[in-house]
């Protein structure tokens, strides 16, 4: 840890005396702010590609973005209304937006960037989206094939590039509407930002931002060292943080859970294998989800800063009705399922089995994640009893990829959008991206699904999402765990003002309200 602190502090000095904005720590507003938030973005900053999906893209603006209360109000958009028929948004941009470069953003930089991830291999679903009409350079319409309740989620999601700017190195060299420059990136180790002078909103008080990117440990020991203003912790960090560091707990809607194969063993049309013998068994499921005692993983792992999670959206107007489910672990029924589905430890060994398969698996997770580890390790010393045996194997996204339609995954999502119940669940999205990586298929979900996204209006939505969600709970193909509290340590002079409740931790999504954080002291 500290020949990586000796990294980080030498290629500080790199962008601008780092001794300066430590002696001004604890009094006047440092000439840079140095933090330390979520996972570096591999890919880099393209919004077409995913950056900013959840949260806030900090370089782009959206067209519509949520409040703290999660409504919808205007970022690009002045103005949007829905066609009677359901089929036509038509949008009114503000006046004399600009981008960082001082081009002006118009509604074909608008057209483009729709069109451009309609266009590619995205986790933006634009698959509805029939044509853009441009009527001018600031009014423009959406045309969609099927009326859906939801692309509005997608007005709200996708930051957009410069048409004229915009290539296949974008992502390394981004430039937008949002609060903040790009001006340099040092892959593994820092990113500098500086305030955009032709930001359209209310302007950030800080200049330069210095974001670091380092592991947990490295985060704790700069942040008490004074070395860093503000990082993104832990839960597990969260009883050592005292004065004159001051600890931020954010509501927010970011879960995690496991992701089940649901299938035998087979081969997709490309030859993608998936499957597992033994999670394919809805009884081991329904076994695992009862032997999961909630309540001591929010206690013991996340040190109370959390809560039960029981699907993708709980206590959302799209989440499943309230049945009194249990955070306590009920073995005895746990045991019955299984027993009553054929599974018994025939040899002695400790570990049930059935038509010669043993219920073992193996459950991936990410490295470095002290949050995820500690779940995975819980939760598989949770099923020993049932003679239910979970190894565990840690690696980055791109190893888990090749993996995750064979293996049990510990994942985490969680959004402002009912959409994500569609990308998580439906059919369609089998085998996409991260999304339904178990190859879960129910014809009453994917049903639902679709009469939710077609209904007239949000409120006649909602059963559907419900309806849809009863069957998952019915089905598990996912074992639900705990529900975050989203964890900040700062120096008690930067005031973060009034964050909205996060969703998933991708994506930064702390810096949604960074125009609003100060200095206070003097």
């Amino acid at each position: 840890m500290m020949k990586y602190t000796s990294v980080i502090m030498a290629t500080l000095a790199i962008t601008m005396p780092f001794t300066a904005a430590l002696s001004e720590s604890n009094a006047a507003t440092p000439e840079q702010l140095i933090i330390s938030l979520g996972n570096e973005p591999d890919a880099g900053f393209d919004p077409i590609y995913g950056w900013g999906r959840y949260g806030d893209p900090l370089f782009q603006s959206t067209l519509i973005r949520r409040n703290k209360n999660l409504e919808l109000t205007g970022d690009l958009a002045a103005n949007w209304t829905l066609s009677s028929d359901r089929l036509t948004w038509t949008i009114e941009l503000k006046q004399n937006i600009k981008f960082s470069n001082g081009s002006d953003l118009t509604s074909a930089d608008i057209a483009f960037t729709y069109l451009t991830a309609k266009s590619a291999a995205t986790t933006h679903d634009l698959n509805n989206l029939v044509k853009i009409e441009v009527v001018d350079a600031s009014n423009l319409r959406f045309i969609l094939k099927q009326p859906d309740i939801t692309f509005i989620d997608e007005l709200a999601s996708l930051g957009i590039v410069p048409k004229n700017s915009y290539d296949e190195n974008y992502g390394q060299h981004p430039i937008g509407s949002g609060p903040y420059i790009f001006q340099r990136w040092d892959k593994g180790l820092q990113l500098l930002v500086t305030a955009n002078p032709f930001y359209h909103a209310q302007k950030p008080q800080f200049e330069n931002i210095l974001i670091v990117f380092t592991d947990e440990d490295s985060k704790l020991a700069l942040l008490k060292s004074g070395q860093l203003q503000l990082a993104a912790i832990p839960q597990r960090f969260s009883s050592v943080i005292t004065p004159p560091l001051a600890l931020w707990q954010i509501d927010s809607v970011d879960n995690r859970g496991i992701s089940w194969p649901v299938n035998k063993p087979n081969k997709t049309d490309n030859q993608q294998a998936n499957g597992n013998y033994v999670s394919q068994d809805p009884a081991i499921r329904q076994a695992i989800n009862l032997a999961m005692d909630r309540d001591l993983l929010v206690n013991g792992v996340l040190n109370g800063y959390g809560r039960p999670a029981h699907s993708i959206a709980d206590d959302m107007p799209w989440g499943p009705v309230e049945q009194n489910l249990s955070n306590s672990a009920d073995l005895a029924a746990a045991k019955k399922i299984l027993s009553d589905a054929g599974w018994a430890d025939t040899n002695g060994n400790g570990i049930i089995d059935k038509d010669g398969h043993e219920a073992s698996m193996t459950l991936l997770y990410k490295s470095g994640d002290s949050v995820r580890e500690q779940l995975s390790i819980v939760a598989a010393d949770m099923v020993k009893p049932l003679g239910i045996n979970i190894e565990l194997l840690a690696g980055g996204w791109d190893f888990i990829a090749t993996k995750m339609h064979e293996n049990p995954v510990l994942m985490g999502f969680g959004s402002h959008s009912a959409k994500e119940v569609r990308f998580v669940y439906h059919s369609d999205f089998a085998g996409v991206d991260f999304f339904n990586t178990g190859f879960y298929s129910s014809d009453k979900v994917d049903q639902a699904l679709d009469n939710a996204s077609n209904a007239p209006s949000w409120e006649a939505s909602l059963p559907f999402w419900q309806q849809a969600q009863q069957q998952i709970l019915a089905d598990q193909p996912w074992t639900w765990l705990v529900n975050l509290d989203h964890l900040y340590a700062a120096t008690s002079c930067l005031d973060l003002g009034d964050p909205i409740p996060e969703p998933h931790g991708h994506g930064w999504p702390l810096t949604a309200n960074i125009t609003e954080w100060s200095w206070t002291c003097q």
